[in-house]
């Protein structure tokens, strides 16, 4: 007895690991995700097109030896310069294009940054579902210890029967059971947050913690403007859209002869006292004789306008359904949290009213049995519908492209008692 305290006086009390905010975990993902970073280096490259696209092309130099008939008294070596100068308005149209594109690029990086940060959402909230499931586990695993024997006692005073008890370890097995199921659940979420971390393979995340429900949220019409102006891939549709357009405007110019000009001098290496030197001036240009060939790219190019307009109208439809889906959602999980909130502490009276009348041999074993699974089954559906609830708030925010109040969701989980929430 004596070692046995002095074990426990020195082992100091092992605490649990600090909670990890999902806030921290979103701003990380921003950071360090591969998909993220290669985005945001593709707009970058985007971005440094923009100049080089719009400018003049390198002019060409020429350097020629004409000695024919083959004289060496005479050597003439010709020196020629050309600047081709695009006309129409096709260097506007070519810098339009490449920043529209570089546009859309930038908003590409916020498209990816939002889809990596749903999935962080998606991950971190189904790990905190295995979490609470193996700690409702646990309670559900301690109570039918008890269980298990106060029902040892009631056979032994013979006022019970041994199935009693074999009916309550089979219970304790079939916990069991869930609860690995729940750590293998933990163990791929897990590994979907390392990998989107792009954290060493192998490593744990920590503790999450419960989330809360928000007071109210936004109308439908009023999330429906904001994603208007904040989705970012209507802003990749409008870019789309304008680039589409400067292509019209650069196919309308190809018709538009571009200019060539050159400047040359030429030198004649030779003993007499004749001039040796020579100027040449010249002007040269494209003849866009081909009018089928210009009419089939101004076509496709105002087909290509038509087809951006039609999938930005279609993406406008489509983020309007999500978000209606997700409202909804989220509505129909706040109030299914809020029933098993007042469920849970009926359900936990009822069982320990059913346990101790069956201790004081009153009561039915199968109705302590029943009164079990109904408050493991709230606990369970409780977790199961708090982390829908955060799930599709996520959702939401990323089908309106801004915050709706996920993280302050996710961190306003202080675990309110039951007790408070009921009537």
């Amino acid at each position: 007895m004596f070692a046995l305290y002095v074990c426990l006086a020195i082992t100091p009390p092992t605490s649990p690991p600090p909670v990890v905010r999902l806030a921290d975990l979103l701003d990380e993902t921003r950071r360090k995700n591969p998909q993220v970073r290669a985005a945001a280096a593709q707009a970058r490259a985007d971005a440094a097109a923009v100049e080089p696209a719009g400018a003049l092309d390198d002019p060409m130099a020429m350097l020629q030896l004409w000695n024919m008939p083959i004289d060496l008294s005479n050597v003439p070596v010709m020196l020629n310069v050309t600047q081709w100068i695009p006309l129409g308005g096709k260097r506007a149209a070519r810098g339009d294009e490449a920043r529209a594109m570089a546009t859309a690029s930038r908003a590409e990086v916020t498209t990816q940054s939002r889809d990596v940060e749903a999935d962080v959402a998606r991950a971190y909230f189904d790990l905190f579902l295995a979490d609470r499931t193996i700690e409702v586990d646990d309670e559900i695993a301690g109570t039918l210890r008890s269980l298990v024997a106060a029902a040892s006692a009631r056979v032994a005073a013979g006022r019970g029967e041994q199935a009693e008890v074999l009916r309550a370890q089979s219970e304790e097995l079939k916990v069991e059971s869930d609860r690995e199921a729940a750590r293998a659940r933990r163990a791929a979420a897990v590994a979907r947050l390392v990998a989107l971390l792009d954290r060493t393979p192998g490593s744990d995340i920590g503790r999450t913690s419960e989330p809360g429900l928000l007071a109210d949220l936004p109308a439908f019409e009023t999330l429906r403007v904001r994603a208007l102006q904040e989705r970012p891939e209507l802003a990749v549709a409008r870019a789309g859209a304008g680039a589409a357009e400067a292509r019209v405007r650069l196919a309308r110019a190809a018709t538009t002869p571009d200019l060539g000009l050159s400047a040359g001098e030429m030198h004649v290496f030779r003993g007499s006292t004749s001039p040796s030197d020579f100027l040449f001036l010249g002007v040269q240009m494209n003849l866009p004789v081909f009018p089928g060939k210009n009419r089939a790219r101004i076509a496709g190019a105002e087909a290509g306008v038509e087809a951006a307009r039609a999938r930005s109208q279609a993406l406008e439809a489509r983020v309007a359904a999500e978000i209606q889906d997700a409202l909804a959602e989220v509505t129909a999980e706040t109030r299914q949290a809020e029933l098993h909130h007042h469920l849970i502490p009926l359900s936990r009276q009822a069982f320990d009213s059913a346990l101790a009348s069956y201790a004081a041999g009153r009561g039915s074993f199968a109705m302590v049995l029943d009164t079990q699974r109904d408050l493991q089954m709230h606990e369970l559906d409780l977790a199961m519908h708090l982390a829908s609830y955060a799930q599709h708030l996520a959702q939401l925010e990323r089908a309106v492209g801004g915050d709706v109040g996920l993280v302050r969701a996710a961190e306003s989980g202080t675990r309110i008692s039951h007790q408070e929430r009921t009537p």
